[in-house]
């Protein structure tokens, strides 16, 4: 009957935690979530995490002002690790091509790809290449660093697609199924150039991962660089789109407008002034002064 714990355990519930997480926890601080300091309960929260077998529990969730408007979990830098991080699914002809210029199939594109995401703390990485890439290098298709496609394969992070000959006549599986497949399964971001759009009719998850999953980016010479920005200026960051559980590292910036915002509720900035009370848009209050005018004739 509580409205604060009711609050919190419906946000709780929509972000995959149980409602006995937070009963535990507010059950050992004897007290009611109306009544806890959110500062005290994340403490606990986070000394509780830190020693009990199930690891789930957090107090980002659950804490109302700890959270942004979209729900977005605010922790500490430290709590974000590997198994927070999104599956990666390299398209590696279209990341080989595109460092070597279209010209040459180059392999250290792909390791720089790689590297890359290691880096960022990545464990799941899966790098597809057509199998006929591993023949000899000719004129007409060359490639470079060959070796170490075979390296990253020992590494078991790239898998060759299937292919054939069949009357002297090479048959090849299409790759970028296996790709946007593996993505779909995975919940993966996949690397690539590639809109995929000869695939959009065929499955309707194919256009979903093309659509939603998909990261492009550049190559500078020898540096691989995606965009901080990946569905646009008004969709996540890149921190957030490669993470199962987006996490804000940083404070909003206050508002430039102030208190003279017309956004209400759909402004990204930060607003002090507001507190906790939501405020409408200029719209809102508009729409609804016009439905008041009609109603009283």
């Amino acid at each position: 009957s509580d409205p604060d714990h009711s609050n919190h355990v419906e946000k709780a519930l929509r972000l995959g935690f149980s409602e006995d997480q937070i009963v535990a926890v507010l059950k050992k601080l004897g007290t009611t979530a109306g009544s806890v300091d959110p500062n005290t309960l994340l403490s606990e929260l986070i000394k509780e995490g830190a020693t009990s077998s199930d690891s789930t529990i957090n107090l980002a969730p659950f804490v109302e002002d700890i959270c942004d408007n979209n729900d977005n979990v605010i922790l500490p830098e430290n709590a974000d690790d590997s198994s927070n991080l999104k599956p990666i699914v390299i398209d590696g002809s279209n990341v080989a091509m595109s460092h070597g210029y279209k010209e040459v199939f180059s392999c250290r594109g792909i390791k720089l790809a790689v590297d890359y995401f290691r880096q960022r703390g990545h464990k799941k990485i899966t790098v597809f290449v057509p199998q006929w890439r591993k023949e000899t290098s000719r004129p007409g298709a060359q490639i470079k660093d060959q070796e170490i496609m075979r390296q990253l394969e020992k590494e078991k992070v790239l898998v060759f697609t299937p292919s054939r000959r069949i009357g002297g006549k090479r048959v090849v599986c299409y790759d970028d199924r296996f790709i946007l497949d593996l993505a779909h399964d995975k919940n993966g971001i996949v690397v690539s150039n590639d809109n995929y759009r000869d695939l959009h009719n065929e499955k309707t998850q194919y256009k979903k991962v093309a659509e939603e999953q998909l990261l492009p980016y550049l190559f500078a010479e020898d540096k691989f660089m995606p965009p901080e920005d990946p569905l646009g200026k008004h969709g996540p960051t890149l921190d957030n789109f490669l993470r199962i559980k987006p996490v804000v590292s940083e404070p909003l910036q206050p508002c430039p407008y102030g208190k003279k915002c017309t956004y209400g509720n759909k402004c990204r900035f930060a607003h002090p002034e507001r507190g906790n009370r939501p405020q409408r848009s200029v719209t809102d209050i508009l729409s609804e002064q016009s439905y008041q005018k009609i109603k009283d004739r």
